[in-house]
């Protein structure tokens, strides 16, 4: 009787371990749970941002890559360490200097040296031995063959502002290797910065800024909420006028991959479309929570613009957003010029607005 009653204690026991075990295995194998949906979207945002990087080809003694020039889809190949670089966008030349390079052309002007004081942390058109190869990022304006007189190794320019159709036949024509720049958002900045920091011959960059600027960037849309996010209007203040952005635009992205809702993306087909004209009925028939401004010429200016043309609009008075205070001049230094390794800056600094209580 007491051999019996000592099997079926250990059988019970045997059992109720059996369960336990059972039952933590599919715990931990559990792939809902919100850690690993956590890691999951982690992963798949370095996946999605790290794209055009990966497809970036370091050889022992070139980088292979596709630039802007053509449709976009032809690989080119440059030499790595150009001793004599010449780069003819503002942007891209603060670019390559973090990425561990120096140029011997450049552009000039206020708007540049800006850049240059506040990227760089120096007016480089001051340094020793600097050409100023022209004062303006606009392509019509440059001398052409004060720039191939530099006889560079490389050539860096945009393809905005007529800038790489202005020199890409002068500088075939004497031999010049160029890099035709397209630079919209962040996943652009990877792309770029990788490119650039194995030309230059400093590679380590990649992982101590760009990687970790990737890090940063991941952890700010990773802690966005994903429920009662907020309606958004994005205003682009321009030089002549006030527009629409949606998110094709770094800023309009920035606000979906927050997990919030840009209006103007409902305005009927914006799948090609940067930016839409503004009617302020179409925009008050959503009202959205929050409304941000691109500041194109700096903040008073866009301030200013935005009064002289709503200010005493009474439809841009009822707006909630404007009642509520919720309208926000984006600075422009984070979010109009490429702010390269202080993009993780700009999202923090957006989901400050976005979630002030997240």
């Amino acid at each position: 009787m007491l051999k019996r009653i000592i099997s079926a204690l250990l059988c019970g026991c045997l059992m109720t371990v059996t369960a336990l075990t059972s039952s933590c295995q599919s715990s931990n194998n559990d792939s809902d749970t919100p850690d690993n949906q956590s890691d999951d979207k982690v992963s798949a945002l370095r996946q999605e941002f790290l794209a055009e990087a990966d497809k970036v080809v370091v050889n022992e003694d070139s980088v292979t890559f596709t630039d802007a020039s053509g449709d976009g889809s032809t690989e080119i190949t440059i030499s790595k360490n150009p001793e004599k670089v010449v780069n003819l966008y503002a942007s891209f030349t603060t670019l390559w200097y973090e990425a561990g390079g120096t140029v011997v052309g450049c552009i000039g002007g206020d708007s540049s040296v800006a850049l240059y004081n506040e990227y760089i942390g120096r007016d480089i058109t001051q340094d020793e031995g600097m050409t100023i190869a022209a004062t303006s990022s606009s392509g019509k304006k440059w001398d052409t063959e004060t720039i191939i007189s530099l006889d560079p190794d490389l050539i860096i320019c945009s393809t905005a502002m007529s800038g790489y159709s202005t020199i890409q036949a002068p500088a075939e024509a004497a031999g010049i290797p160029i890099i035709a720049v397209s630079y919209n958002d962040f996943a652009d900045y990877l792309k770029w910065f990788k490119v650039f920091c194995n030309l230059t011959g400093h590679p380590e960059l990649w992982e101590s800024v760009a990687l970790k600027t990737l890090d940063e960037v991941v952890n700010v849309l990773a802690s966005c909420p994903t429920e009662n996010n907020p309606t958004v209007f994005a205003m682009f203040s321009g030089a002549d006028s006030l527009q629409a952005n949606t998110s094709n635009t770094v800023v309009g992205q920035m606000i979906t991959m927050m997990n919030a809702t840009n209006i103007t993306d409902s305005w009927g087909d914006t799948s090609g479309a940067e930016r839409l004209d503004i009617n302020l009925e179409t925009v008050f028939a959503s009202d959205p929570d929050i409304i941000v401004v691109q500041c194109h010429a700096g903040t008073e200016a866009a301030m200013q613009q935005v009064e002289e043309l709503y200010g005493a609009n009474p439809v841009w008075q009822s707006l909630t957003a404007v009642k509520e205070g919720k309208v926000y001049y984006l600075e422009k230094t984070l979010f109009h010029n490429k702010p390269n390794s202080r993009f993780a800056e700009a999202y923090e600094k957006l989901a400050d607005i976005l979630y002030p209580d997240a």
